[in-house]
């Protein structure tokens, strides 16, 4: 018997070569700011209302968020410099959602955001899914932004 899995994926540059008054982001700014994310996601992802770092190490934190009216546990864990790995599974949901610092083929910084899913997902509910991954990046690039530019 073959589990169902659902994959989607959205990557984006980091920084715009013609955006001359942007502030221009390091890997280390990425990561940092990845980081500040795993510890309390309200400012990056708006849906998420409430976070408790539960426990917390080198590699990475258990945590308890408030997202939707839902209270769950994600274990987070840290490939250091590259990889932030978000887990949930329990009897409800089963899912890893990875922010990933990465280049491109110009050697110019992206920041990519995939996520895996236990279950299939309607057409209408994947659209959404896919909406709401592409600005839930864009949002974490530009609060990111605004903290190295502080």
């Amino acid at each position: 018997m073959t589990e169902t899995v659902t994959r989607i994926e959205y990557t984006l540059p980091v920084n715009d070569p013609v955006a001359e008054d942007q502030v221009q982001l390091s890997r280390d700014d990425l990561w940092t700011g990845l980081v500040a994310k795993a510890a309390d996601p309200r400012p990056y992802v708006p849906a998420i209302t409430e976070c408790t770092v539960l426990s917390e190490t080198p590699q990475g934190l258990v945590r308890e968020i408030a997202r939707d009216g839902h209270r769950f546990r994600e274990v987070v864990v840290f490939d250091i410099g590259h990889r932030v790995s978000f887990r949930r599974s329990d009897e409800k949901e089963v899912w890893t959602i990875d922010n990933v610092i990465d280049e491109d083929p110009t050697g110019a910084l992206t920041l990519t955001f995939s996520g895996e899913f236990g279950r299939e997902f309607a057409a209408s509910r994947l659209a959404a899914l896919r909406t709401s991954m592409a600005e839930t990046a864009a949002r974490t690039l530009a609060v990111i932004r605004e903290s190295a530019a502080a």
